[in-house]
């Protein structure tokens, strides 16, 4: 495991001098920037640091599939577990958002002679229910339409995501727990709601309460529902459900969806915390204004992520061993979270749909080295001597033609970073390809970072 004393980095949170350590997730993707697969694989020596490595790791390994969710499923999220009492709805707030799922009773023909049986099968939650509902979304967003079948497109999707047996049956068997989950989510009423206290600019009187405004998620038919169940029980290991987005949520969904990387979500599939946090950050993190911090007490996260802990603090324990994980597979998140305190602290983070890709810089090791900035030494104690592996030379630095700096050549993200006034180093790579056109294929090395940061200086900072 990699070791935590002094060996171990202490990055400064930027705006104060507070120190944070990084959490396991995070050192494993900073090893792997300047070391070999194999010799960070070697640092994992307890089952939870080779699980968290593993996790990493797969998502270095190669571009990733969008996957989308509602920016409301991801500030509010589903129970952990089977709430005690099942038929009661699940109410959550974010602000003034209100997400809420109501179980309903359903004729289905159950009964001992086919006859049709009122039936409550209560609200979904666990792991099960949160990937049905990011297939869902995602597959509204990438195809465009409201009408989302349950068919061997979504067995396929399952596959991706490692859940490879669904055709094991029996009381636990993974294929009875996602029709279980299905069931409850075609069975409940989703409501999302907005309240206002005071009406919006120039309308209205000082102080009018202006009336709720609220949208059904799923347009359901009754008799199209019973049928597809029917299909659902045939023994023929397939999933024929067929969903109907509402077009008021549908509209919202294509303007408010949240990105995730679908490696990630692979690698978190087997805990609903794990989801649930990364899905939040995913949501909350790209939202704050660049140089600022948020805060927020421990008791305000238990509310996003539906805590089910018997007391705060085992929900703190739980929360910072998913952070462990979530902390390597949402890169660009590794140093804007800290939770180290009673008091939680988020900075801004880019969306978590490029990551760092480990064959690229496999094949060009020598260069990869090569970009170890002095502040980045002594991050890690990566080798098992105290001597440090020799810096091998490699080509001259260049500016990729597109994508994220942090990962494609990250000496110019942190130049980037640390002389543009707090701006998106994104932003300000985009345009400064577009300012420099065809001569950003002359310059490299030195002659390139001096031009460089040369012109993020000259950036105001943000307002």
């Amino acid at each position: 495991m990699i070791p935590k004393g002094d060996s171990v980095a202490r990055r400064k949170t930027g705006e104060s001098d507070a120190q944070i350590m990084l959490p396991l997730g995070a050192q494993f993707v900073e090893a792997l920037k300047h070391s070999p697969v194999a010799d960070v694989r070697a640092l994992a020596d307890t089952p939870d640091a080779k699980r968290i490595f593993d996790a990493v790791h797969y998502v270095m390994e190669e571009e990733s599939l969008p996957n989308f969710m509602h920016s409301a499923l991801c500030a509010m999220s589903l129970p952990v577990k089977a709430p005690k009492d099942q038929s009661a709805p699940v109410i959550r707030r974010d602000g003034n958002i209100s997400l809420i799922i109501q179980p309903m009773e359903r004729q289905e023909p159950i009964g001992p002679n086919g006859e049709f049986v009122a039936v409550n099968r209560g609200v979904p939650y666990g792991r099960h229910a949160r990937l049905i509902m990011i297939y869902i979304m995602t597959e509204a967003v990438r195809t465009r339409t409201r009408e989302i079948y349950l068919g061997s497109s979504f067995s396929s999707w399952l596959r991706r995501m490692g859940i490879t047996n669904t055709s094991s049956g029996g009381k636990r068997g993974t294929r009875t727990s996602v029709q279980d989950q299905i069931d409850r989510i075609l069975n409940c009423q989703w409501t999302i709601r907005w309240d206002e206290s005071a009406p919006p600019a120039g309308k209205g009187k000082k102080g009018e309460k202006v009336p709720s405004e609220q949208m059904r998620a799923f347009a359901v038919n009754d008799m199209r529902i019973v049928n597809r169940y029917a299909g659902l029980r045939t023994g023929e290991g397939t999933f024929v459900s067929h969903f109907v987005l509402s077009e008021e949520f549908y509209g919202e969904l294509l303007k408010h969806s949240v990105p995730f990387n679908e490696r990630a979500i692979v690698a978190l599939k087997d805990s609903a915390t794990k989801l649930d946090l990364y899905t939040w950050l995913a949501y909350r993190l790209p939202r704050i204004p660049q140089g600022t911090e948020v805060r927020l007490n421990w008791a305000d996260l238990a509310k996003h992520l539906g805590n089910q802990s018997s007391t705060m603090t085992k929900f703190r324990q739980s929360v910072r061993a998913a952070w462990d994980e979530v902390s390597g597979v949402y890169q660009q998140a590794r140093h804007s979270v800290d939770m180290s305190d009673l008091i939680i602290r988020l900075r801004y983070a880019e969306k978590p749909t490029k990551g760092m890709l480990l064959i690229q810089g496999e094949k060009r090791g020598a260069r990869k080295l090569a970009q170890a900035a002095p502040e980045d030494a002594g991050l890690l104690r990566l080798h098992s001597s105290d001597k440090p592996k020799p810096v091998m030379s490699g080509p001259a630095i260049r500016f990729p033609k597109s994508g994220a700096l942090e990962f494609a050549e990250p000496e110019l993200y942190r130049i980037g970073r640390d002389f543009g006034s707090n701006n998106s180093v994104t932003v300000m790579a985009d345009a400064f390809r577009k300012l420099l056109g065809n001569e950003i294929d002359s310059l490299e090395g030195d002659q390139l970072k001096d031009r460089w940061k040369r012109y993020v200086e000259k950036w105001p900072k943000p307002a």
